[in-house]
Formats: C-alpha cells, sequence, structure tokens
C-alpha cells in the first residue's frame, strides 16, 4: 500500500471502518510520523461527533407512555394463599367464566394490536435512523471526503462533509436563528453554471441532510427562502463553503 493509499484512510479510521487489521496497523504506523494525517484525523473525528449528535435521537415521549401503559395490562401472578387457609373457593356459574374469558381475550387482543403498531412505528423509525446514518457514514469513509464549516451570518455554524467519488455531501447545522413557518433554509451547489437547489434543512435541524450531485468545483451556500423553497436563490447567502 502506498502513502497515498494510507492518507485516503484518515475518513475510515475515524469511523473505526477499516476492518483489515495489517491495513489498520500500516495506516497507525503512518499517522505516527505524518502530520497532515494527523491533522485530517482531528478534523474527521470533531466532524463525525458533530454530526453524531445531529443524528442521534430521544425515545419520543409517547413511548413511555405506552410502555407504562401497557405494564397495567401485564398478567401478575396472584399472592400465595397462606398455609392455613382453607383451598375452597367457590364455584362461578359456567356461562359467567366464558363470559369472562371472552372479555379478556378481546382486551388482549386491543392491547396486542396497541402494542404491535407501536412497536411498528418505532421499527420504521429506527430504520430511518439507520439509513441517515449509513449515508452520512457512506461519505464521511470516502477516501476523498474533505470537511468545512463556516460561520452564518445572523449567528450559527454550518458543516459539511463532501465526497465527489460519492456524489455526496453531508451539510449539519448548528446554532441557526429560527425563522418564522413562512422561511426556510434553502441548500444550493454553485459551480461556473450557477446555484442548484440541494434541497432544505429541516425545520428543527436536528439532523444533517445528505445531498446528491456534489462536484470538485461546487460550493455550498444556504440562503434564506419562502417555506417550500424557490428555483433559484432569492437572498444572498449566509454562508459559502467549499470542501478542498
Amino acid at each position: 500500500m502506498t502513502g497515498h493509499d494510507l492518507h485516503a484512510l484518515a475518513g475510515a479510521y475515524a469511523l473505526d471502518a477499516i476492518d483489515d487489521a495489517e491495513e489498520r496497523r500500516l495506516f497507525e504506523s503512518h499517522l505516527a510520523g505524518c502530520e497532515t494525517c494527523e491533522t485530517e484525523l482531528r478534523e474527521f473525528r470533531a466532524t463525525t461527533a458533530r454530526l453524531g449528535m445531529a443524528v442521534a435521537e430521544a425515545p419520543p415521549p409517547r413511548l413511555r407512555a405506552q410502555v407504562l401503559a401497557d405494564i397495567r395490562n401485564v398478567r401478575q401472578l396472584p399472592p400465595a394463599p397462606a398455609r392455613r387457609e382453607a383451598a375452597v373457593r367457590p364455584l362461578r356459574p359456567r356461562r359467567w367464566r366464558r363470559a369472562a374469558a371472552a372479555g379478556l381475550a378481546a382486551a388482549a387482543c386491543l392491547v396486542t394490536a396497541a402494542s404491535v403498531g407501536v412497536a411498528i412505528n418505532e421499527r420504521q423509525r429506527v430504520e430511518r435512523s439507520e439509513a441517515a446514518y449509513r449515508d452520512v457514514a457512506s461519505v464521511l469513509s470516502a477516501p476523498d471526503a474533505r470537511s468545512a464549516t463556516g460561520r452564518a451570518a445572523g449567528g450559527g455554524t454550518v458543516t459539511i462533509v463532501a465526497s465527489a467519488s460519492r456524489g455526496r455531501v453531508v451539510v449539519a447545522s448548528s446554532g441557526l436563528r429560527t425563522l418564522p413557518s413562512s422561511q426556510a433554509y434553502q441548500l444550493w451547489l454553485i459551480d461556473a453554471a450557477g446555484p442548484r437547489s440541494a434541497g432544505l434543512l429541516p425545520s428543527d435541524r436536528s439532523r444533517p441532510v445528505v445531498a446528491g450531485t456534489w462536484r470538485p468545483s461546487d460550493k455550498l451556500g444556504v440562503t434564506v427562502e419562502p417555506a417550500g423553497g424557490s428555483a433559484q436563490p432569492t437572498t444572498t447567502p449566509l454562508v459559502l463553503l467549499s470542501a478542498t
């Protein structure tokens, strides 16, 4: 493996994504004497931490409420009878027992259906989060991944990690001012041919956005646009970043 190849492993090493033990050993040996890779590794780790916090999600409040509600429906074992207590119990009419059994079965079905519905929704949410993480990890682990961070006009920062080989750019923001519901932050990929839309930042900006069609000559800009976005920028970019 050449020195150039080892340089390209900084992003994968930051994500702990080098599975080959020999390749990892070679990179760590190279890292000990390469100031460039050491600097890139620090930047990648800082970026990974910021993006990781953006992707992380707290369990929704309704999940706790659902678990507490289901606990009340969990069948408990009856207390053990005292040794001196007579084991004689009054017999219940057969018809009453059947009605009670039917009622319990119906209640159990309702509880089960509600629990299954919650489980399916949570699984879908987790799968969406995992897919978003895989998209982010794919860009960060690319051999040509490059990052940049800039301070936006009006406060806050924007961080990007871009890869021309993946054709993608990951965008994360922190501290941007809250916009009214009539406005949104729009992303633009800008080159010599002009700007092209790369989508909107989420309204709560709680997670990074993965945009496509990134080219080496691109810069990423963020503007304030009407809710729903614009065909072309209508305001001056708050920040303009180049990942080189």
